[in-house]
């Protein structure tokens, strides 16, 4: 069995975050996400920004107040396993906005089906989701 890692390095080591990882370097949120906590993140896979043009995702990145306020709503404070996620209606992201739980048949936030969960890391769990969560 593998030792854990932290939230940025299983981001990393699974492979599947290559915009959701630019996005914590260009905010200087490399540290944060490895050191502090715990967090939740709804990790969009890099398949979710296919469809975006890669003119507007330049562009969020120039903007760094609305890059910030996209990715932290997709983190919650606090550890929040599927068990967890099962009994909460909702959740208050980093960014101070709420994100919706629902279940039907499936665990959803915003609609969005949880595909991979319950990814625990040293200081959080990561929830793989297939769209990214607009505020």
């Amino acid at each position: 069995m593998s030792e854990q890692k932290n939230i940025v390095e299983t981001a990393i080591e699974m492979g599947d975050f290559s915009t959701l990882i630019s996005a914590t370097k260009k905010l200087d949120l490399f540290n944060k996400f490895s050191n502090e906590g715990p967090y939740t993140i709804f990790a969009p896979i890099e398949r979710a920004f296919e469809l975006i043009p890669d003119s507007v995702i330049d562009e969020s990145f120039e903007d760094r107040e609305y890059l910030m306020d996209i990715i932290n709503y997709h983190i919650v404070e606090g550890k929040y396993l599927t068990s967890d996620l099962k009994n909460i209606q909702t959740l208050t992201a980093l960014n101070g906005k709420t994100l919706k739980v629902s279940k039907n048949g499936k665990l959803l936030i915003n609609g969005i089906e949880i595909k991979k969960e319950d990814i625990e890391c040293t200081n959080g769990v990561i929830h793989v989701i297939e769209e990214i969560l607009i505020p």
